[in-house]
């Protein structure tokens, strides 16, 4: 069996489209692909599309690095 390659167009369009219909089935048949590989599609796309949400750094975090430049700081001139 010969292994089909779909291009980034196909992908792209079929993932916009099955947002747009409410049949997925029908779509996959009328782009002649498998149900599931629109799904896949679909998650590829949400998962390279999301972006991460950055932690905010706690307040103790932010003291504590404050905290360790000073003494470091202050260390440096005790030895002189």
């Amino acid at each position: 069996m010969k292994k089909r390659y779909y291009s980034t167009e196909l992908k792209e369009q079929a993932v916009r489209l099955s947002y747009q219909r409410v049949n997925i089935k029908e779509l996959a048949d009328e782009l002649g692909v498998e149900v599931q590989r629109i799904y896949k599609w679909r998650n590829a796309a949400k998962i390279t599309t999301l972006p991460k949400a950055e932690k905010p750094i706690p307040e103790d975090t932010l003291e504590l690095k404050r905290l360790r430049k000073a003494l470091k700081k202050r260390n440096l001139n005790l030895k002189y």
